[in-house]
Parts: C-alpha cells; structure tokens; sequence
C-alpha cells in the first residue's frame, strides 16, 4: 500500500480562492499603475496652484489615499481562503476601518497649518477616484464571470 501524496495548497483550496487572489492582483497592479500617474500630476499641480504647502498636502493625500485603497485590496487576497462570506466580510470590515481612520485624521488636522487642506482634499479625492478605476480595470481584464454556476 502507497501513501497518499500531500495535496498542494491548489489542491486544498475551494474553487473561489484562486479567482478570488487573481482578482486581487490584477485590480492592486492596475491601481498601482493608475494612481501613480494620478499623484504625479497631483504633485505638479499643487506645486504650481499652491506651492511648497500645497506639495506637502497633496503628498499627505497621495499617502493616506494610495495606502487605504492599497488595504482593500490586501484584505482581500489575505482573506480568499475564507469562505465567500467571509471575503465579503473582510472587505466591508476593510471600508468601514477606511472611513474611521479618514475620520480621525481629519479631525485630528483641522485647521492645521502643516500643508495645505484645499490640495490635500483634492489629491485625496483624485487617488481615490484613480484607485478605484485601476480596480475596475484590473477586474475587467482578469475577464473572470462574475457569476460562476
């Protein structure tokens, strides 16, 4: 009698986890690809609009927006050996964090004289905007039905 041959991690896994993490890849990579693009001309913009401060804010937005869009996707591909349910459940825990902590800083930064609110508002709204349509992109060529029966 032979003993059974250990089963890969593909073997394992349920049909969704492999979509599930190429998913993930592709709408990261576009997102990257698409918000870099985004924050050099944010930086070009708030440079010549709103000089030093308003580098230092659109750079502060870049961050904080290119880093939270980063989070869903990453949440995302580290929870695509849970159950269906449970991706669904980490993206929504994902966005919900996303808002507290948007929340938080811009509390925190009222007022501040530290760089310049009106670039930092629109460079967040720009990366914001550029992430989710690099996701879009990325989901669209992966070319994976939405609906698997």
């Amino acid at each position: 009698m032979t003993a059974p041959e250990p089963q890969s991690n593909a073997q394992k896994d349920a049909p969704h986890v492999a979509t599930v993490l190429k998913l993930a890849s592709a709408m990261q990579r576009y997102a990257v690809i698409v918000t870099a693009v985004v924050v050099v001309i944010a930086l070009v913009a708030a440079f010549v609009l709103r000089g030093g401060a308003g580098v230092v804010g659109a750079l502060a937005g870049a961050v904080i927006a290119g880093g939270l869009g980063w989070l869903g996707t990453w949440v995302m591909a580290r929870t695509a050996r849970a159950t269906p349910a449970g991706v669904m459940i980490g993206a929504m825990t994902a966005f919900g964090l996303k808002i507290l902590f948007m929340l938080v800083f811009l509390l925190l930064f009222q007022g501040t004289t530290l760089f310049d609110g009106r670039s930092f508002a629109f460079t967040i709204l720009a990366v914001t905007v550029a992430w989710i349509v690099g996701e879009v992109v990325g989901f669209v060529r992966t070319r994976i039905p939405a609906v698997d029966l």
